[in-house]
């Protein structure tokens, strides 16, 4: 979580949530194409690989909470099941991404997310549970203000029929260490490789296996990192099924090779200590 004054930031996407609240200045966000304003008391709910971007009126620079979490916490544990996931990520793929808070609402979020983060920046026992709680606090807030209602139907299957591309990303996102095509993926929910290779250009901007490397890049970072593996293994261990396909993917994502990018890090982490 972060407190920062911003004048514009460049057209990007994340792999994780990204939830924010304005608590100074004027100006403009565009995600996936759409904009709307931004301004004191607005809050953003910003789903992975979103494309989004962002730029402030002219002396009336924005300052901003920024709260980064992993979309596990909706998607997994008591809070799916409590109905966070459908009343966050919605019923038919199209909830709002942003809210504007006024009035006693406006105070209300105000306070809620300045003691989030007064949270985040101490270190008092029971702290990440304070956090997960202040966090699903804001996020209520965010869909009472956002217009966001519950289905009242009984529960079906999630498909992308009825709630777009999201149910097949999020099953990327937990399963993409697994073997994984457009053809598996289409005849797991029911989708020709075609559409479901359009969807994915139309909702998020990036074909299907560049999402995929993405991901396990990633993961081979932090095997890199954290490891003494040779890369030829950390390649397999990532879900590549070639080391070149790795290398290219590697390079592509991290503008160098794998075994730069372990000495680089090691490095730096060598001069810490």
């Amino acid at each position: 979580m972060k407190k920062k004054k911003y004048t514009s930031v460049a057209s990007h996407r994340h792999d994780f949530i990204e939830f924010s609240f304005v608590i100074e200045g004027k100006g403009t966000e565009r995600i996936n194409g759409t904009e709307h304003e931004l301004l004191p008391g607005t809050m953003v709910l910003l789903l992975p690989y979103q494309i989004h971007e962002y730029w402030a009126n002219r002396d009336h620079p924005l300052v901003m909470f920024i709260c980064n979490f992993d979309m596990k916490l909706l998607t997994a544990g008591p809070e799916a099941a409590w109905g966070v996931k459908d009343l966050l990520l919605g019923q038919h793929g199209s909830q709002p991404a942003h809210a504007q808070l006024q009035g006693t609402d406006y105070e209300k979020g105000w306070n809620l997310w300045k003691k989030l983060y007064q949270e985040h920046e101490s270190t008092l026992p029971w702290r990440p549970v304070m956090l997960r709680a202040l966090l699903l606090e804001a996020l209520s807030l965010f869909v009472r203000s956002s217009g966001i209602v519950p289905s009242a139907a009984v529960r079906q299957p999630s498909s992308v029929n009825t709630k777009g591309i999201w149910p097949v990303v999020q099953y990327v996102y937990e399963h993409y260490l697994d073997p994984l095509s457009l053809t598996s993926l289409s005849e797991r929910f029911g989708v020709h490789p075609s559409q479901l290779s359009t969807l994915f250009g139309e909702a998020y901007g990036i074909h299907f296996v560049d999402l995929l490397h993405e991901l396990r890049v990633r993961h081979a970072c932090s095997l890199l990192i954290s490891s003494e593996l040779p890369i030829s293994q950390v390649a397999y261990e990532s879900g590549f099924s070639s080391f070149s396909t790795f290398s290219r993917a590697f390079l592509r994502i991290r503008g160098m090779t794998p075994r730069q990018y372990r000495e680089r890090q090691l490095k730096g982490i060598a001069g810490l200590h």
